[in-house]
């Protein structure tokens, strides 16, 4: 290249305004090109190849440096999370001194990536990559990198790679309906998540909240393909299910948790069959605990009770998060009352029934 365009390029990098510093997550999810949906903080995109070129310092010399860290060839049409980077760092108790050496980074971003894994659960999402972004002035990878693979054409021939995206898959034509979905749970998880008592403290509700989203997103972590769990995870990831079933329909301190969890987790369900089995599942998945937790003898866990116990962990996480919004802080009071009166069921299960029939998630597959 010319002294001339080196010299043009250097003075743009050092004359130019300071871009928003951001942390950009690569995901797995195989999402259409023009994807470009905000959730609070969060931008989820599908950049274009030229979109991710525009983030390179000195473009005009990058081919003569190493590959970086977002390569535009490769990276393409992959979907992202943005969102503005932290400002300053506390450390303390639990706190890793380097924040790139976090063992979960996942931790932070808790309430987005269960939002869009709550969108079709047969398909696990996962973030592979994290980077902090600096557009046009410094790309650096903080943690994890892309699943790459080699490409071949219809003839077998291997032409090159590409970043495999096996996640969730929403066509164009589930675009809208995806968005739809998204933007209204997470907004119900802000809104509980922001509650506060009278002494400017945690509501009930938004604590419940936090340790339940903790634990899925921890068990959904370590469960890949949507169905499956490593054997040496699998009684982690079903304490993690049990765990925040319980902490969204246990947090008012009744002494029988098991009863109460077993009984609000099917009242918040419609049909008397699908109740029947949610108690079942709640209580097996219990008995299961209970003898993982005091070293009894028990048979191995299957995949399919796993997934039993994973579907109703996340449709009672929904449909606790709809009746929360309408109950408050006496959702598990409605949920009693709910055992005993006809008329308090039907409100219950009315409204919720409602609310998944106007924000439908993927078909099942």
């Amino acid at each position: 290249m010319s002294a001339a365009d080196l010299a043009a390029d250097l003075a743009d990098f050092a004359t130019r305004t300071q871009p928003v510093i951001e942390t950009w997550i690569l995901l797995d999810a195989d999402l259409p090109a023009g994807t470009d949906i905000t959730l609070g903080t969060y931008r989820l995109t599908v950049p274009a190849r030229a979109a991710l070129q525009s983030l390179v310092a000195l473009p005009r010399i990058a081919r003569h440096l190493p590959a970086p860290a977002i390569d535009p060839a490769l990276l393409a049409g992959s979907a992202f999370l943005r969102t503005p980077a932290p400002q300053g760092r506390k450390y303390g108790r639990g706190t890793l001194y380097f924040a790139d050496l976090d063992r979960r980074p996942e931790r932070p971003h808790a309430d987005i990536l269960l939002t869009l894994q709550m969108w079709d659960l047969s398909a696990s999402l996962h973030p592979e990559a994290y980077y902090h972004v600096e557009a046009g002035r410094h790309v650096r990878g903080t943690w994890g990198g892309p699943t790459i693979e080699p490409a071949f054409d219809h003839l077998g021939n291997e032409v090159g790679e590409h970043h495999r995206r096996h996640g969730p898959y929403v066509t164009p034509g589930q675009l809208s309906a995806f968005t739809h979905f998204c933007t209204s749970v997470h907004a119900m998880i802000t809104t509980v998540r922001s509650r506060t008592t009278s002494a400017s403290k945690h509501s009930p509700t938004a604590v419940a909240l936090d340790s339940a989203s903790r634990r899925l997103l921890r068990a959904s972590q370590r469960t890949f393909g949507g169905d499956f769990v490593d054997e040496a995870d699998a009684e982690d990831v079903l304490l993690d299910y049990v765990v925040a079933i319980e902490s969204l329909l246990a947090f008012d301190g009744r002494s029988d948790k098991r009863r109460t969890t077993r009984q609000r987790a099917a009242a918040l369900h419609t049909s008397d069959q699908t109740r029947l089995n949610v108690s079942t599942t709640v209580g097996r998945a219990y008995s299961q605990r209970s003898r993982y937790a005091h070293g009894e003898p028990q048979r191995p866990l299957s995949d399919a009770d796993i997934t039993a116990v994973r579907n109703v962990a996340f449709s009672v996480f929904l449909r606790w998060l709809i009746t929360t919004m309408n109950c408050g802080e006496k959702v598990l009071q409605q949920l009693d009352a709910s055992l005993l009166s006809g008329q308090v069921r039907t409100d219950i299960t009315t409204a919720v029934d409602q609310y998944l029939a106007a924000h439908p998630a993927a078909p099942a597959s």
